[in-house]
């Protein structure tokens, strides 16, 4: 059982407001290509994406109206829509994008200018409080391999003052025990001799 000719002519209808959407749609794409300066690829694959988009919202319309049957009338209806807003609304809205798109590549480029110049005295504040920071850091190594430089001299020093201290003491140790035994020999020696 087929379709019947009134609803074949709703379908036909739909088919055209949904050409001239996908016209919005690539108008939309367009534009963008426009701001941007897209180059050959980008147009290529924008174009590809564009076209699989296009198949993917046919299928989907043909869905509750045709039960998942795409016929060439819809696709028909779908070209002349396409056509008739890029024939009429389109080319008055190319003109319009590419106004727009020049008015915001520059409002982009000042921008872009200014950023440029923040981003710029941004990192040279940036170098110069690392450089400081890595002055201050070189400083402080020095300071540290001085201050270790300093503790080495001073328990060298200590360790010569105490190495001569215990020389010292050593030394008088010995005289005291040398003493001791000279007056323990003298004591004997005389006990010897009386005796």
């Amino acid at each position: 059982m087929g379709i019947s000719l009134s609803a074949q002519t709703a379908y036909f209808l739909w088919s055209l407001v949904l050409g001239a959407a996908l016209g919005v749609l690539y108008d939309v794409i367009r534009a963008a290509r426009m701001v941007l300066r897209a180059g050959k690829i980008h147009v290529l694959i924008s174009d590809i994406v564009f076209f699989a988009v296009c198949g993917v919202i046919t299928s989907l319309f043909s869905l509750p109206f045709n039960k998942g049957d795409v016929r060439a009338f819809i696709l028909f209806g779908e070209a002349v829509g396409f056509l008739a807003y890029r024939l009429t609304l389109g080319s008055v809205m190319g003109k319009v994008y590419a106004f727009s798109a020049k008015k915001i590549r520059s409002f982009v480029q000042k921008i872009r200018k200014i950023l440029q110049i923040f981003f710029n005295y941004l990192l040279k504040s940036i170098a110069y409080l690392l450089y400081n920071v890595g002055v201050i850091i070189d400083k402080l190594h020095r300071y540290a391999a001085e201050k270790k430089q300093n503790h080495r001299a001073e328990r060298s020093k200590r360790q010569r003052r105490r190495y001569n201290k215990d020389k010292y003491h050593e030394q008088k140790r010995n005289k005291k025990t040398a003493y001791r035994v000279k007056a323990k020999t003298r004591q004997r020696r005389r006990a010897a001799e009386r005796g």
